[in-house]
Parts: structure tokens; sequence; C-alpha cells
């Protein structure tokens, strides 16, 4: 259907302006067989202006509003054939012209196409009521009035007025339709950004949905599989020497893994019913953590400074996740001699966190994000931070280069609210 009506819309101009000359000549063909001899030579040449006036004004507007003026100058010098009682309504076609051209044209020439038309208005009015340019030596075409009646100039201003009235309707009926097309045009346009901008959303949060998904899963499987392959390298090194040690390190091992499946199935449930993640460890679990991380093999001491302030759930949540990444890191990377010691200093406006872990060596010190390419490990644990407000920073020790930095600062809320912390998300 909208194919059909792209192909018939360019059209209609034309067959209306075609429409037009064919019904004043089959009109006027026999008054002017009757008495006017140039009929037959130059008598529909006003007729055909007007029709092709019709049938270019939406394609060239211009030209449309060009032959207006060059057939009603002509008819007022004489120069082409002027309407009479019977064809006088032919001047009804200038204003579907008036339309057309106030509807499609550019701003430029809708702009000077309004005087323009006032102009053409008077013009008309002026040949259909002065006895002098009219075909009758002794009246006007619709007053009957002859050139020395007291009420000729009364009826030219009349039917100025009338005419112009016309002229200005149909000026803004045509500028009317404009902004009526223009107004659909720009909703259509709304819609289509707005679903593209749906669409863009929900790309966005689908996005953001995969990553949150990726990090949970690795900060769960990552620190669960590295406590399993340090208990399982312990337990096979420790197999002949001290076979009793086995059974401690397979009860380790399962134990870890059981955890790890619990809070997998927590993550995949919550997918469903819980978008804002799977589980929500606190500060208050930080010490089992660091029992399965000694359990692994790693020497880990915890320091304490000042009053435990309040923290978000999500703020603690953070905490947890860092401090299980650094020591997950420390255990992977620090080798067999990993050591790890986690600060926590609660003198400021919020929680300075620093968890410092020291290898065998410069290569075993941290991990790989020291040479400057950050693992998803560090990026999350960056992330995190800024999440909860703060900000996080990675890096060997200037002073020993085989010892590993993680430092972060977590502001309590009540910081956050009062400005005291201003800046330390853009660290």
């Amino acid at each position: 259907m909208k194919s059909v009506q792209r192909m018939v819309r360019p059209a209609v101009e034309p067959v209306v302006g075609l429409g037009f000359v064919v019904f004043w000549l089959f009109a006027e063909v026999g008054r002017f067989e009757d008495g006017y001899s140039g009929w037959a030579t130059w008598g529909w040449l006003p007729f055909a202006m007007i029709g092709l006036a019709i049938a270019v004004s939406k394609l060239l507007p211009w030209l449309a509003v060009g032959l207006i003026g060059i057939l009603l100058l002509g008819q007022l010098l004489g120069v082409f054939m002027r309407f009479g009682q019977t064809a006088w309504p032919a001047y009804l076609g200038l204003l579907v012209v008036g339309v057309v051209v106030s509807r499609v044209a550019p701003a430029a020439l809708r702009r000077m196409s309004l005087p323009l038309f006032c102009v053409y208005a008077v013009a008309i009015a002026a040949l259909l009521t002065l006895p002098w340019l009219s075909w009758f030596d002794d009246s006007g075409v619709l007053n009957g009035w002859g050139p020395h009646d007291p009420q000729l100039w009364s009826s030219f201003v009349i039917w100025s007025i009338v005419i112009l009235t016309l002229a200005l309707a149909c000026w803004f009926i045509g500028f009317g339709l404009r902004a009526r097309s223009d107004r659909n045009t720009s909703e259509a346009l709304r819609r289509e950004a707005q679903a593209e901008l749906a669409v863009s959303e929900a790309e966005l949060v689908l996005s953001s949905e995969r990553d949150r998904i990726a990090q949970d899963v690795h900060d769960i499987m990552a620190h669960s599989l590295s406590v399993i392959l340090a208990q399982a390298d312990g337990a096979r090194y420790l197999a002949e020497k001290r076979p009793e040690s086995t059974t401690t390190s397979l009860i380790a091992i399962a134990q870890s893994a059981r955890e790890s499946l619990v809070e997998v199935r927590m993550l995949i449930d919550s997918l469903v019913s819980e978008p804002e993640g799977h589980s929500h460890p606190t500060l208050d679990d930080l010490e089992a953590l660091l029992e399965r991380m000694r359990a692994a093999g790693l020497a880990v001491e915890l320091d304490v400074f000042g009053g435990q302030a309040s923290l978000t759930t999500g703020q603690q949540l953070a905490v947890y996740r860092i401090v299980q990444e650094s020591l997950t890191n420390a255990l992977k990377h620090a080798g067999s001699q990993a050591r790890a010691r986690i600060a926590f200093d609660w003198r400021g406006p919020g929680l300075a966190l620093t968890v410092t872990s020291r290898g065998e060596s410069t290569a075993t010190a941290g991990v790989p994000a020291a040479s400057g390419a950050p693992t998803r490990g560090v990026r999350g644990m960056r992330e995190r931070a800024r999440l909860a407000g703060g900000w996080l920073t990675v890096g060997t020790d200037d002073d020993d280069p085989r010892c590993f930095l993680v430092t972060a600062f977590i502001p309590t809320a009540e910081a956050l609210r009062s400005g005291a912390v201003e800046g330390s998300v853009a660290r």
C-alpha cells in the first residue's frame, strides 16, 4: 500500500493541472469560436499557463510562482487574453498553486511567496472589477459598474479583500499541512530513535550482566580452584613422608569444592530472582576466608587498626571480594613460600585496606598486572572499589620487588554524604 502511495503522489499535481486545462478548453471553446478569432491562436494560453503552474507546483515551485506572475502581468498589460464573465473562475486554480507551494517549497520561497500571493490577489481583483482592464468597455467583469460609477473603487477594495483572504487562507492551509508533515516526520524519527535507544539500552544491560556474571564466576572459581590446586599439590608432595596428611588435604579440597558449587548454584538462581548479585558475603565472613587460605598453604596475617565503622552491604561485599582476589593471586603467583599480610585501618573516613603478598622472587611476587597488563581479577577489584565509592591500586613495592601491594580505600556512607572524601572515586 505504501509503495502504491509513493508512486501515485508525484503524479497528483500533473494530473490535476492537465484536467484543469482540458476542462476549460472544452468549457470555453464554443464562446471563442462564436466571437473571438484569437482563440484559435492564443486564447488557450492563459488556461494552459495556470494548468502548467498547477502541474509543476510540487516539483518546481519557483517556476509555478513565476508563471502566475507572468500571466497576471501579461493580462494587466493586454499581452494575454483576459478572462470574461464565464472564464474568471479559472483564477481559482491559482489558489491550488498557493496551497501546494506553501506546503512543499523551500523555506526561502515560502517566505517570499506570501507577499507575492498578496500582490497577485490585488492584481486579480483589479482585472475583475476595473472596467478598463476587462473585456468590456463599459463595466467590470464582476461588479457591472462603469468607469464613472461612484461605487467602483469601493467594489475594488471589497473584492481585493475577499480574494486576498482566500489567497492567505490557502497559503496558511498549505503551511499547516507542511507543519503537520514535519511534525509527523519528527515524531517518526523520535520513535525510531527511541526504539534504537531501547535496543542499545537492552544490549548495554545484557553486556553489563554478562560482565557481572563473568566477574562473579571468576571470583568464585579462581579462589576455589586455587585452594584445591594448592591442597592437591601439598598432598602429592607429602604423600610418602606424611600419609596421614592426605586425608586432611582431601577434606579441605572437598570443602572448597562444595562451597564453590553452592555459590555457583546461588549465582545461577540469582539470574532470575536477584539481579543485584548471587550472594553477599560480609566482613564477618572474612575469618572463614582466611582459614581456607591458611589451609591451602598461604600464611595470612590480619592487622586491624581503629574501631570498625559501618559499611553498606555492597561495600562489605566489595571488601570481601578484593581480599579474596588478592589472596587468591598471592596463592597462585607467589610460590611455595607465599605469605600475605592484610591491614584494615578504620581511623579515617572509611576503610584503608592494604594486602601485602611476598613470594620467592620478583617474578612470583604478584599477579601479571605488575607488568602493566591487568587481568580480569585486577580489573574486577578496581571496578568493585569504584562502585563502592573508593579507589584501588596494585603494583610491586618500590623498596622490595618481591613484595606485591594491593591498596584500596572504601569510604563510609556518612563520609560520602558529607563530602569528606570528595574526589576519591576519580583516583
